[in-house]
């Protein structure tokens, strides 16, 4: 019996795809900036059988979360973990009045809640739906060389035995000096890779941060894939949404559109 974190019935569609020689493409946190997804995906070129899967927080921040939303409902082949935004506003519509609620409002919520055109007086309402959608998100996907994850795992306890708040709030999995799984590549997304510089981890110039700790393949134990898309350019290189190939490790990548 899998564990209910888990979505067997996604995790035997990525693998017959990978298994098939077809693309699978992560795509990292995209905070609901519906047009830069959208023009990514066309960049991705996608084939009969090929697959998308997202790495969670796609709302808040951005101007467009319900259409992120819907692109995803609605597609066949686009799948989505949960991340941490997805939980906050979950919890937060659960309780309108509560503590949960400001808080979401502060960190995107209220941009998400301003996506769903319509009267400001009923705009709880019309989101109080997306978490049926969400809701059943898995926190992990474990495939024979992969395991995606929104953001990671923490260094303290076995793979095994975490739960959904290290998959979805940790920020330790790339500080690891050895692979967690030695057979599978972690992608994670959650730590935009601009900011691993506050963590003592150097950043990268561009395209998305590969570990230097190496699986018994040789590939790379870690890549992270949030890439920043809502940073402010001022403050922040090259704020872009970034797609990882898990089939032949190519990133393709685009700057946030203006229409974002």
């Amino acid at each position: 019996m899998e564990p209910s974190h888990r979505n067997p019935n996604l995790e035997g569609r990525l693998q017959n795809a990978l298994n098939d020689g077809k693309a699978v493409w992560a795509i990292g946190d995209i905070h609901g900036c519906r047009g830069t997804f959208e023009k990514l995906l066309g960049t991705l070129q996608l084939s009969e059988g090929d697959e998308v899967i997202c790495i969670g927080d796609l709302i808040d921040r951005g101007p467009d979360s319900e259409g992120v939303l819907r692109i995803v409902r609605n597609s066949k082949n686009i799948h989505s973990l949960k991340g941490n935004h997805e939980e906050i506003m979950s919890r937060a519509l659960r309780s309108p009045t509560g503590r949960t609620m400001d808080f979401w409002l502060r960190i995107g919520g209220r941009e998400t809640l301003q996506s769903m055109h319509v009267d400001s007086s009923k705009q709880l309402e019309k989101a109080a739906v997306w978490p049926n959608l969400t809701d059943n998100f898995p926190t992990e996907v474990v495939l024979d060389r992969f395991r995606l994850v929104h953001a990671g795992y923490s260094l303290e306890s076995p793979l095994e035995s975490q739960s959904d708040k290290e998959r979805i709030s940790s920020r330790t999995v790339f500080l690891a000096q050895s692979s967690l799984d030695p057979n599978r590549q972690i992608i994670a997304g959650h730590t935009p890779v601009q900011k691993l510089i506050d963590f003592g981890v150097r950043p990268p110039e561009a395209g998305v941060w590969f570990s230097d700790t190496r699986l018994t393949d040789g590939r790379p134990s870690t890549v992270l894939i949030d890439t920043g898309v809502m940073l402010d350019p001022k403050s922040y290189r090259n704020p872009r949404l970034s797609a990882y190939n898990l089939q032949s490790a190519e990133v393709r990548e685009i700057q946030r559109a203006t229409s974002q």
